[in-house]
């Protein structure tokens, strides 16, 4: 019974922010989607191609978020689902050194896929970051400030609606929301 009320709230907040998350900026949504379309090859995001793509969702996700661990770590049911997810980080102000440092290592890895996944689960590359992927994980964060996005994950399917998805919902989840 509450597992069918928790899936109930999960998918009324899905409906309830498909907007709301760009809210906090004077972005419309059709100006969000265009600084992401426009920033988007600049910002090198890890991806994760669906072999029978729906959606292209871009996450917003810091490596000291367990919510953003759980969406990483899950990233093979997504793309089964449908979902191309495309990863960036945000650095928040409380812990804006350690996550572009932490993350530096993971842009600068050779298998940045790889690196992301073990990274979420708090194994590090034991590479080092140069100030060149430092600049690339604050040019991604400060997408995420352009565009009012302040918790992580967020999820934004990447079409001129700019719909976006708070949490780590399951894929079904994410799916029946879109299709509404």
């Amino acid at each position: 019974m509450m597992k069918g009320k928790m899936k109930t709230m999960a998918l009324a907040m899905l409906c309830a922010t498909s907007l709301s998350t760009f809210a906090a900026t004077d972005n419309t949504p059709k100006e969000a989607y265009d600084d992401i379309t426009h920033s988007l090859a600049d910002l090198q995001p890890i991806t994760f191609q669906a072999p029978a793509e729906k959606y292209k969702l871009l996450v917003f996700i810091d490596n000291q978020c367990i919510y953003c661990s759980n969406v990483v770590k899950n990233v093979k049911q997504y793309t089964d689902a449908g979902l191309t997810m495309s990863f960036v980080t945000v650095a928040p102000d409380s812990i804006r050194d350690s996550v572009i440092e932490d993350m530096g290592r993971v842009w600068c890895s050779a298998d940045k896929a790889k690196s992301l996944q073990k990274a979420m689960t708090g194994f590090l590359p034991d590479n080092d970051s140069t100030p060149a992927c430092s600049a690339l994980v604050e040019r991604q964060s400060a997408l995420a400030e352009r565009l009012g996005i302040r918790i992580t994950p967020i999820m934004v399917v990447i079409e001129p609606e700019s719909r976006s998805i708070i949490g780590s919902l399951p894929p079904a989840a994410i799916l029946a929301g879109l299709k509404k």
